[in-house]
């Protein structure tokens, strides 16, 4: 899966649509895994915002992100940027509370990232993988959201509004699709009707011309086009008709839907990391599209729980179907038992004891497992998950081609219990097998690391 950093740090400044504040905003690569952090630079002693779903306090009309004192306004357009260039990590400073509106797009945030300049990152992207489709619904509007397990990740928005008023309702976005040509584009849009309202509860201080289009959804009357023309601060031409004011033409003829799409993705990025799933929404606004993503941030993290281990626990494979699959023998068989086992993930279970030959020599006195063979334990587990998907196991072999961020947080000693989860971090290809697996002994998670297999029929 697709996983950028950045180069070297950007800047842009501007003013907040809502607030009407002048702000500078300066982006930095991000460390790896640390996903995107927000610093409100103008507050003393400010507190580092870490950016997830549950940093939402206000969807009106934007998405305003607070942790604690720091609080952050209309984040989403920056955040979309980056998600929709699969940049995970980065870190942003600013010195006021509204990111800058700009020309109401992604566009400028997307040129500023390519300007400062991209490679690809060293950590990988694993992305979350849904068990189940999730659905949420805001019973007083009819808007919905859901997020169905897929393999692909995709964005689909239906808007509710008239299509002669607005153009085509509909927009999609793959990640396989070039974000800047399909969705950065897309400048924010405000309903005429709506004006005066948004006025009223003190947004839209910072709307200049340039940061969005207008478009007139009902006719207006002689009172309405004069308060159209004062906030505009300019003379404007009646007309009987609807659509966007020739002041800001649509840059296409779905681009308030491709702005719902924009915005869908913003929100989404709050995740801080890819979903494998087709996403779609009808009637989308910040407060769906938010609470789909804690939807979403809540059963990732169920399904990645610690998984847990009993001697009353279903056995799938017991040690003589795993040697039938796999090639090892003792003493280099490292896994005893299968005791879950998907299309996507597998639970291994290896009992640690005194009689292990490597115990004589590591170490003796202060026997310890060899953080080295708790990785072979892994692979050994994560090699059952990739052959269990082909039709004659015993005809293949897998090599392991390598391992990426691995990392030991605790001994292993005799006595000890050893779990292995394993799950697939993208679909298998050509016989590549990407995975990440974690050894835990009760709760403790003891090693863990990416793993890249090739699994190959021997002749």
């Amino acid at each position: 899966m697709k996983n950028y950093r950045l180069l070297k740090p950007f800047e842009l400044s501007g003013k907040g649509i809502h607030t009407g504040v002048e702000t500078k905003v300066r982006v930095y690569p991000g460390e790896p895994n640390q996903g995107y952090t927000i610093h409100r630079i103008d507050q003393e002693n400010s507190e580092i915002l870490k950016v997830n779903p549950y940093c939402v306090t206000d969807t009106q009309r934007r998405t305003t992100l607070s942790q604690n004192s720091t609080i952050v306004h209309t984040a989403e357009h920056l955040l979309a940027a980056l998600y929709g260039l699969s940049i995970y990590d980065a870190r942003i400073e600013l010195d006021n509370s509204e990111i800058p509106i700009l020309d109401g797009s992604s566009l400028p945030w997307v040129k500023a990232i390519k300007s400062a300049g991209v490679a690809p990152a060293k950590n990988l992207a694993f992305g979350l993988r849904l068990k189940n489709k999730i659905r949420v619904e805001d019973e007083l509007t009819g808007a919905w959201a859901e997020a169905i397990p897929s393999d692909r990740i995709e964005f689909h928005v239906e808007l509710s509004h008239k299509e002669e008023a607005i153009g085509s309702t509909k927009a999609q976005f793959s990640f396989s699709d070039d974000f800047e040509s399909k969705v950065a584009y897309a400048r924010t849009f405000t309903l005429s009707t709506h004006l005066t309202p948004l006025i009223d509860k003190g947004l839209l201080k910072g709307a200049d011309p340039g940061a969005g289009v207008i478009v007139i959804d009902e006719v207006p009357s002689q009172k309405e086009w004069k308060a159209l023309e004062k906030f505009i601060g300019l003379p404007l031409k009646r007309r009987k008709d609807t659509g966007e004011l020739p002041l800001t033409p649509y840059r296409s003829n779905n681009e308030p839907a491709t702005h719902k799409l924009l915005d869908l993705i913003g929100d989404i990025s709050l995740i801080g990391q890819p979903v494998l799933a087709e996403i779609r929404t009808f009637k989308p606004g910040h407060k769906i599209n938010t609470l789909l993503a804690k939807k979403i941030m809540e059963e990732a993290i169920k399904t990645k729980k610690i998984p847990s281990y009993s001697p009353d626990s279903e056995i799938i494979m017991d040690v003589s179907k795993i040697m039938s699959i796999i090639p090892h023998r003792p003493p280099f068989l490292l896994v005893d038992k299968i005791i879950e086992l998907s299309e996507t993930d597998i639970v291994g279970v290896k009992a640690v004891t005194m009689n292990e030959p490597f115990f004589q020599g590591h170490f003796p006195g202060s026997p310890v497992m060899p953080g080295v063979l708790q990785l072979e334990a892994m692979a050994q587990v994560g090699g059952i998950l990739a052959l269990s998907t082909v039709d004659d196991p015993e005809n293949y072999l897998t090599y392991f081609l390598k391992m990426d961020e691995v990392k030991f947080k605790a001994k292993v000693n005799p006595g000890d219990t050893l779990i292995f989860h394993l799950e697939l971090t993208a679909p298998i290809r050509r016989g590549i097998v990407q995975m990440k697996g974690k050894a835990f002994v009760g709760n403790q998670l003891v090693s863990e690391g990416f793993f890249t297999a090739l699994i190959t029929k021997e002749k």
